[in-house]
């Protein structure tokens, strides 16, 4: 749902409340900003953050991933937000490079978002150097959702209020046990994969209580039938093994442990192990 409110969620997180304030500082500037960060963690949230806090007059939005659609020759100054700009094609990146050559007043400023880094595209000549030096003046990165661990709580406390707001409820608590199942988990999806899960919880919710079983993840054993083949180490194959365990029980180590049928210490020294590169 993607519903971020960067003013209203109060942010404890170092880097990312640099990222915020160096946002803020750079607003009500012309400069070009390209928002970098895995997928879900807010990039164009931001970015719509920024546009709000700036004086341009409107907002053009570009999907670069469906982008066959866009007209161009619309666009008449404002902003232009670009949606993952990683996946730009050759086509759109002439597109965008004829806009950023105007000089009748019409160019736009550009907000762009990425998944990959884009200096490694260009050194690999998948992506135009002469663009590159146009839309990413500024970098902005966001964090994981993984690394923000001093905010978990008040995100957590921000989704829940929104969903509720959203489906028509009210005085909804995470239980104690839900909450560890939410602090336990590794978020490979970040801030969209969290609005899903505590949005479902929301809506299945049968009292004021949200319990454990509520807090439903993507299910993974489809991806554990499949992830091993003839010829694998046994080593390798164990490895696979605990760590698609832990996924399944949302990095519970403890109930890893007694699923595989060793003892939580013997499971510390295989991660500590795979940490350091030993298989």
């Amino acid at each position: 749902m993607s519903y971020f409110d960067f003013d209203a969620l109060h942010i404890e997180d170092r880097k990312m409340n640099e990222t915020k304030q160096l946002s803020l500082q750079l607003a009500g500037t012309q400069a070009s900003l390209l928002i970098v960060g895995d997928a879900g963690v807010g990039k164009t949230s931001l970015a719509r953050y920024v546009y709000t806090k700036s004086r341009s007059p409107r907002l053009y939005v570009l999907e670069c991933k469906n982008a066959g659609g866009f007209d161009f020759s619309r666009v008449d100054g404002g902003t232009l937000l670009i949606e993952d700009l990683d996946c730009a094609s050759a086509v759109t990146q002439a597109e965008l490079m004829k806009l950023a050559e105007r000089t009748d007043g019409t160019r736009p400023r550009f907000i762009s978002t990425s998944r990959r880094d884009i200096r490694a595209m260009v050194k690999q000549e998948q992506f135009r150097q002469d663009l590159f030096y146009k839309v990413a003046v500024v970098h902005l990165e966001i964090p994981r959702l993984e690394d923000r661990t001093a905010d978990f709580q008040n995100i957590v406390a921000f989704i829940l209020e929104v969903s509720q707001i959203m489906h028509g409820k009210q005085g909804l608590v995470l239980s104690a046990d839900a909450y560890a199942r939410l602090h336990g988990w590794n978020w490979p999806g970040n801030i969209r994969e969290l609005e899903n899960v505590i949005e479902r919880s929301v809506v299945l919710a049968k009292n004021s209580t949200i319990g454990p079983e509520s807090i439903q993840f993507e299910a993974v054993a489809d991806e554990m039938a499949v992830d091993f083949a003839p010829g694998m180490s046994l080593s390798e194959v164990e490895k696979r093994l605990i760590l698609q365990t832990l996924e399944l029980t949302a990095q519970n180590r403890t109930r890893a442990a007694q699923m595989l049928g060793i003892s939580i210490r013997t499971l510390r020294n295989k991660l500590n192990e795979y940490k350091e590169g030993v298989v």
